[in-house]
């Protein structure tokens, strides 16, 4: 573990965009886990994006990484800012309606909603480029009217 996977309070709290008093209640009300380290408060990077939605494993660097060339394989990546917390949970369950009625079940076929900060959602699909074009083009007509 290197330093740049340790946040203190500030960089927790700006990520999360609450006041580093409210950083300390969540670590009384056990929420969010730290050590001191040297008289400070230090997070893991990962128990931090376990807290605000975001998968330690980041979908876009996995795709890039994989040297699976046994298929043809695509990627769709779009952040999203929120805009007001019910647009965004409206937009994400018909995101999710439509992959469950449509998509739900094909092989190889990946639908990932992320909160990347207080600010800033991300979709990812991954899987055959049919699969992603499709469902990709249905995503980009239906932020039109987000």
């Amino acid at each position: 573990m290197n330093n740049n996977d340790m946040l203190t309070v500030q960089e927790v709290a700006e990520a999360l965009g609450v006041t580093t008093r409210t950083i300390r209640n969540y670590i009384a009300d056990g929420k969010l886990k730290g050590s001191k380290i040297g008289g400070q408060w230090k997070f893991l990077r990962s128990d931090l994006y376990k807290q605000i939605g975001i998968p330690v494993e980041n979908p876009i660097f996995k795709f890039l990484e994989d040297e699976n060339v046994s298929q043809i394989n695509a990627i769709f990546s779009v952040n999203i800012p929120i805009t007001s917390p019910d647009k965004i949970e409206k937009l994400k369950n018909e995101l999710i309606d439509q992959y469950n009625k449509v998509y739900d079940g094909g092989e190889n076929r990946k639908f990932y909603y992320q909160v990347i900060s207080p600010k800033r959602a991300r979709i990812t699909l991954q899987g055959p480029p049919e699969y992603v074009t499709n469902f990709g083009s249905w995503i980009t007509d239906t932020l039109r009217y987000y």
